[in-house]
């Protein structure tokens, strides 16, 4: 069902994690056409390291997680399971048959104050929402040092409050002030790539 994606060179790490690294420095904006090389790369200078992370002491960045979305991803980690590949503890991007990809959750950590030290998640929110449930570490792809701008979003004060929902709700995050006029909030998100969810839109 499952296959380690190898597309960096052979003296690169065979378990994709030196693939991750090089797309996540040359990250851009969604909406970065047709200035998409006059933005700045939010990660280009940055430290990207993997390692484990507790996901009780990660600040969420959406007040919502979607229940179906929970329970795919109970399935897809007892099946990958069988095949030993653990999606807890993934040092790269995995490509599942049918043409899906996953990746580590995603973790900013703000240096800014008065979020000095706070990793916010960027993307795999479901994921880390049901580790902490079961109890356990689950490693992240953790950006810190130089990032040249930051999410458009909050960190909320913590999990609790994060809700269950069977829709994507209209009140999804708190977002910073001053966002400039011709941007869209959803647009200062970085630009989806494989094993990546990006943004969701609220549900009609």
């Amino acid at each position: 069902m499952a296959e380690i994606i190898r597309l960096e060179p052979p003296n690169r790490d065979e378990d994709g994690a030196g693939f991750l690294d090089m797309y996540l420095r040359e990250w851009v904006y969604l909406n970065a056409e047709p200035l998409r090389y006059l933005l700045p790369r939010p990660y280009e200078w940055a430290r990207i390291d993997i390692r484990m992370v507790d996901p009780a002491k990660v600040f969420p960045t959406a007040k919502y997680v979607l229940r179906k979305n929970l329970a795919r991803i109970a399935v897809l980690a007892d099946e990958l399971a069988k095949e030993d590949v653990d999606i807890f503890n993934l040092r790269g991007v995995v490509k599942i048959r049918g043409g899906e990809y996953i990746c580590p959750p995603i973790l900013e950590v703000w240096g800014e104050a008065p979020y000095n030290g706070t990793p916010v998640i960027v993307d795999g929110a479901h994921r880390l929402y049901l580790a902490r449930q079961r109890g356990i570490q689950i490693s992240c792809v953790e950006i810190s040092g130089n990032i040249t701008s930051m999410l458009p979003v909050l960190p909320l004060k913590g999990w609790h409050e994060v809700l269950e929902q069977d829709t994507v709700p209209e009140d999804k995050r708190n977002y910073h002030p001053g966002i400039p006029g011709n941007w869209q909030p959803h647009e200062l998100y970085r630009q989806r790539f494989h094993g990546s969810g990006g943004p969701r839109i609220t549900s009609s």
